[in-house]
């Protein structure tokens, strides 16, 4: 820091000087000090009050107060920092203790003031305090201004208090008061924050025909809203726009939109918007690549997720503890359990700080794979390394014991971990009693039922869930239904879980009206079928049929069901009029083609379309899967053609399946051609590597192929990553994902 210059100088080089060392907390201290030092003339209160602010924007308020209470004389605008740095930091009582020298100095709060106790009250959670201060201030004659709006409506809207928010906003024209972005953003947040996006993009298309023009954090609030929702289409639709009006996507805008993408299973699309992201000159940071990292792994692509762990480590990035957990997860999930250790030491190896929450998952995967004792020795491990042990962890270690059906042990543990001082979860409490129910029957769990009430620990869907289909597998229905009747008055509403367990209680007992009654509430009340909803439907109707000899496996129910009961179970679906007719034909469509049975696939697929119904992407994906594995090829191709009319980017696999079939039937030519289709898309360069070339006709030992499309892909102009290309050195070599783990 340089010299300060003298109190006695220019007014001008005394605020130069404060703001140079404003980005520094030690330079900004000091120079507080030097300026009311003994010695030196007494520099202008201006000067005083904006070191004082600088020093509030550093949360330094015990150098605030010191700086504050040496100097000789203080001013409204004194007066009003102080109070605004301490309503920010939470301290009402602090503020108030400064509003009171306020009001002994004869001096009037004003607008300010005012506005920062509404957002100290509001961050506190003290709504009714912030409100009445906000009513208060007209009456004082402070005009309210776009910023106390805006604190006001973040604390109504944070506190679920919508309604209310939409109220005081729409008062504010009214008063005087014109919205800004912060208005608008917090606005849209609030109504994004309770599925009400649409509502949030009409009030931003009437502000904009108004004149005012959003801003990236407008425009990221609308996308934020889309995708926690999983409504992309419009999430893309408003990127689209803010492109298309010149304002530029941020980091947030692309992470979100990507986050929104993976979660929604369409990580090939995430991958393109990641390509986007680094031509715009965007770094992706950790959170991006995790996103990505956990799509490539929630779609089974292990080795891309690896690769892309490479990538970000290349980039100069650091996994954080919910990348190694979402990697650890996936590995063990696919009862890779030796590789997720191996990943595991290769972090300690890297220097890696591994945390409670890497240890917890890596736990879990053992619990969950049979090896309790490898999972205790890791926990052991833990506590000597000084990590305390939590409830996810002895969760863990309590699930691990139930399902080595160790049961005696799993309550003594539930005892230490509450000696421990660690409070159960309800978490804790529904995998004992689910294991309890398993071995014992209903009348097991009930003291540790009766211990989690006491506890004050609310049971949750999974508990109620637990219950209900114990009940069902003993047929005792009307149970099950006094206790969905239970956990709705306790305000816990049933999920899919939970409907589908009572449907299969009624199917068991073939009970076929109750259990299309069961699937009728299940949707009446938001929630979406899956494949086990209708495949439990089909069991009871092929049950009915005595001819049929029903089988467990799911699978073999929609490989031995005849197009007579298929029909049936559509018709009978369709006259409750409570599910879209397009959601049963994909449904129907995608199960048929895993059991291969593509003939009848095409049947609804062709009903589907007499219907002017839309067959979804995962409907076209399956059929080029199942014409894959059935060598019909043409017919692959043909319906890749209907799905990029049909506006669809296919997936990469989709491409793979086509490629390796035709370069397996030496038909080169046309695999260069769909190839060539690729490299003329969107798609991320090195995912088209790593899932065509190298997991796909480098795996399948076609490595001739292989180095043939890679050199045709570089004669395009296309050239995958310097990380890709320092990997092909003389003859492809493919990689297996125990070597992506290591290196």
């Amino acid at each position: 820091m340089p010299p300060p210059p003298p109190a006695s100088a220019p007014l001008s080089r005394l605020l130069a000087a404060i703001s140079a060392a404003a980005s520094s907390p030690a330079d900004l201290r000091r120079l507080s000090y030097l300026l009311l030092s003994p010695s030196a003339p007494l520099p202008p209160i201006r000067c005083l009050n904006t070191l004082l602010m600088a020093l509030a924007r550093h949360r330094m308020l015990p150098d605030m107060e010191s700086l504050a209470s040496r100097m000789p004389a203080r001013n409204l605008r004194t007066y009003t920092t102080l109070i605004n740095a301490y309503c920010l930091a939470g301290d009402l009582p602090a503020a108030k203790r400064h509003l009171s020298s306020l009001l002994r100095a004869g001096l009037e709060p004003d607008s300010h003031a005012y506005t920062s106790f509404v957002l100290g009250y509001c961050r506190t959670g003290l709504l009714a305090h912030a409100c009445r201060v906000f009513v208060l201030m007209p009456l004082r004659g402070c005009a309210r201004t776009a910023f106390t709006y805006a604190a006001l409506l973040q604390g109504l809207c944070s506190a679920g208090m919508v309604r209310e928010a939409m109220a005081v906003f729409a008062g504010m024209r009214a008063d005087g008061c014109t919205p800004d972005s912060h208005v608008y953003s917090t606005m849209v947040h609030g109504l994004c924050g309770v599925g009400r996006a649409g509502e949030a993009n009409a009030l931003l298309a009437r502000a904009t025909e108004e004149g005012f023009v959003p801003n990236v954090v407008v425009y990221n609030a609308l996308i934020d809203g889309y995708c926690n929702v999983g409504d992309l289409d419009h999430a893309a639709e408003v990127f689209k726009l803010m492109e298309n009006k010149g304002c530029s996507p941020n980091i947030h805008t692309y992470t979100e939109m990507i986050c929104g993408f993976c979660k929604s299973g369409k990580v090939e699309r995430a991958m393109v918007l990641y390509s986007q992201m680094v031509e715009a000159g965007l770094a992706p940071n950790v959170v991006t690549y995790t996103a990505l990292i956990q799509g490539q792994c929630n779609e089974g692509h292990l080795a891309c997720a690896f690769r892309l762990l490479h990538s970000m480590e290349a980039g100069g990035l650091l996994p954080n503890e919910w990348t190694c957990s979402v990697l650890i997860d996936a590995l063990c999930k696919r009862e890779r359990i030796e590789q997720a250790q191996l990943f595991l030491e290769s972090l300690v190896q890297k220097g890696i700080k591994v945390n409670e929450v890497v240890y917890t998952s890596m736990i879990d995967g053992l619990c969950k794979a049979g090896k309790y004792s490898d999972a205790y020795d890791l926990m052991q491990k833990m506590i000597s390394g000084g990590f305390v042990r939590d409830t996810h962890l002895y969760s863990s270690l309590i699930d691990g014991l139930c399902r080595e059906k160790k049961l005696s042990e799993a309550m003594l543990l539930l005892d230490d971990m509450m000696a421990n001082g660690v409070q159960p979860s309800a978490v804790t409490y529904t995998i004992l009693i689910d294991g309890l129910l398993r071995e014992i029957g209903s009348k097991g769990p009930k003291k540790i039922f009766d211990k989690m009430v006491v506890a004050g620990i609310k049971p949750d869907v999974f508990t109620y869930t637990v219950f209900i289909r114990s009940y069902c597998q003993e047929g005792r229905m009307e149970d099950a239904e006094s206790m969905i009747i239970q956990m709705t008055d306790h305000g816990v509403s049933p999920n899919l879980v939970t409907y589908n367990t009572l449907m299969k209680g009624y199917a068991n007992l073939g009970l076929i009206t109750q259990a299309f009654s069961t699937f009728k509430n299940m949707v009446d009340n938001g929630c979406k079928p899956n494949e086990e909803s209708y495949t439990v439907l089909l069991g009871l109707l092929l049950k009915e049929n005595s001819s049929y000899n029903i089988v467990a496996n799911s699978i073999d129910l929609w490989k031995v069901a005849d197009m007579e009961v298929l029909h049936g179970l559509l018709e009978q679906l369709t006259k409750l009029q409570c599910t879209p007719v397009i959601s049963i034909y994909n449904c129907f469509i995608k199960c048929l083609c895993r059991s291969d049975r593509l003939e009848e696939a095409k049947t609804f697929l062709i009903g589907m379309q007499s219907a002017n119904l839309t067959p979804s992407e995962d409907v076209y994906a399956h059929m080029i899967e199942c014409c894959c594995r059935l060598k019909l090829l043409n017919e692959a191709l043909v319906f890749l053609d209907s799905m990029v009319k049909s506006g669809y980017l296919p997936r990469l696999d989709s491409y793979s399946f086509i490629i390796c079939g035709l370069c397996e039937q030496g038909n080169f030519n046309t695999a260069k051609q769909v190839f060539g289709d690729i490299l003329s898309k969107e798609y991320n360069c090195d995912e088209i590597v790593w899932k065509i070339l190298f997991d796909g006709l480098l795996r399948k030992g076609n490595a001739t192929d292989c180095s043939s499309l890679l050199s045709f892909m570089e004669e395009q102009n296309f050239r995958p990553s310097a990380a890709i290309c320092a990997r092909i050195t003389g003859e492809v070599t493919v990689t297996s994902e125990v070597q992506e783990i290591a290196r």
